[in-house]
């Protein structure tokens, strides 16, 4: 038992959750739409906070 319990640790470690990346779809989504109704470096700025969500949020 104690052998599933770290081989489930290790996957979850290595593969990650995916957190990061849920939370910062919202903003990466925001980022497109704000693309095509304004200059490209507001979406940028836009799409790095997301990049900085995901990069944070370490699993």
């Amino acid at each position: 038992m104690s052998k599933l319990i770290i081989f489930l640790v290790l996957i979850l470690n290595f593969s990650g959750c995916g957190v990061g990346s849920i939370v910062a779809l919202p903003v990466r989504v925001t980022a497109d739409v704000v693309d095509i109704v304004v200059p490209e470096t507001v979406s940028e700025t836009i799409h790095n906070v997301g990049d900085t969500i995901e990069g944070v949020i370490p699993f």
